[in-house]
């Protein structure tokens, strides 16, 4: 052994590349399965999170993403008594409101589709990524970095990027968009990752506004609305302050639209569509909009064989590990649950390969 080697396998050493909610909950797993691996997580934005984004405003709470998530699948995570979040959450739609679709420029009840928990947070789903940010202990982040490029060499793995130093792991986990993934995955699994550059993620923009509750006529009495209308620009219309009381005081009315594709402007688009269905003329207290130029993947219906096959293939590529919603679902918690799983194949292949050399 030479001495190189010998202090390149003194610490084990696992690199993540996303920073998404999966890529969180993958260093999160990491670090609690081995105190003493060197764990660096890598993302291209300039922030943590990825899709999960949302600021306070004028004490309302807005979610630029998911606005909730699946009860049962989050206590199932690690993370979540990991984060402690049992003591943090809250129930959407305490008041069992209906549902709503906008079909021939009426809105009509829908019948109860979705008997389970969903859940949020005091500041939205931002605040999930906040906890795992503080929970991180030990471990190296680089973010507005894309890794450009994976190879292996000599049993270690080199990452390379354009905008940072290049990175040295016994594991990886790569936790990105699809089409970047592909990109990362193509020289190990040609055929399977020039599939996932198939996977299609539509642009959508979510867009949410406030008004006096004196300002809006219609009772809102339900969660909201969807539109029945497949070549309607919006979607979708949530009346957050009714589902989620706890996002805004009592007299602000916070609704949420949901716009396919990018807008030139969303917001008069949104007041638009809610002046038209709601009667809302008024001038809105504040706006925010998030623009996704790609949203969430649509998944074709051979998705499931795709995946399998690519993680057939990678099998036969030690320490290279995939995660997040471009293959094992696009909920939050199914992020988590992925990120999780990837991280207990990387701790303990990082692990054996230090065992290895120790002997």
């Amino acid at each position: 052994m030479t001495g190189d080697t010998a202090v390149r396998r003194a610490v084990p050493r696992v690199l993540i590349i996303g920073g998404g909610i999966t890529g969180l909950a993958a260093a999160l797993r990491v670090r609690a399965l081995d105190a003493s691996c060197s764990i660096t997580l890598v993302d291209a934005a300039p922030r943590l999170g990825g899709k999960i984004a949302g600021e306070i405003v004028d004490g309302c709470v807005v979610d630029g993403g998911a606005d909730v998530c699946i009860g049962d699948k989050l206590r199932a995570t690690r993370m979540f008594t990991a984060l402690d979040l049992e003591t943090r959450i809250i129930r959407v739609n305490p008041d069992e409101l209906p549902t709503y679709e906008r079909r021939d420029g009426r809105l009509q009840r829908l019948p109860t589709s979705f008997n389970g928990e969903l859940l949020t947070f005091g500041r939205g789903m931002q605040e999930i990524v906040d906890a795992a940010w503080s929970a991180l202990e030990g471990v190296t982040v680089v973010t507005a970095a894309s890794v450009d490029s994976l190879a292996r060499t000599d049993d270690v793995w080199r990452a390379e990027s354009a905008q940072a130093a290049s990175h040295s792991a016994d594991a990886v986990i790569v936790a990105t968009p699809a089409h970047s993934a592909a990109e990362l995955l193509f020289p190990f699994a040609p055929q399977e990752a020039a599939g996932l550059r198939a996977l299609e993620y539509p642009a959508t923009t979510t867009v949410t506004i406030a008004w006096r509750a004196t300002d809006v006529p219609h009772p809102l009495d339900g969660t909201g609305y969807l539109v029945a209308d497949a070549s309607s620009r919006v979607s979708a219309c949530t009346w957050t302050s009714s589902k989620n009381p706890s996002h805004s005081p009592s007299e602000i009315v916070l609704l949420r639209g949901y716009i396919r594709g990018i807008a030139e402007d969303p917001v008069a688009l949104m007041r638009e569509e809610v002046s038209a269905v709601l009667g809302i003329t008024e001038a809105p207290l504040f706006s925010r909009s998030y623009e996704w130029a790609a949203g969430i993947p649509v998944y074709p219906a051979a998705h499931e064989a795709n995946v399998r096959a690519l993680g057939e293939s990678l099998a036969g590529t030690p320490g290279l590990f995939i995660a997040g919603s471009a293959f094992h679902g696009i909920g939050i918690p199914d992020c988590i649950h992925s990120g999780e799983r990837a991280a207990a194949g990387a701790a303990a292949y990082a692990a054996a390969r230090q065992t290895e050399e120790a002997a």
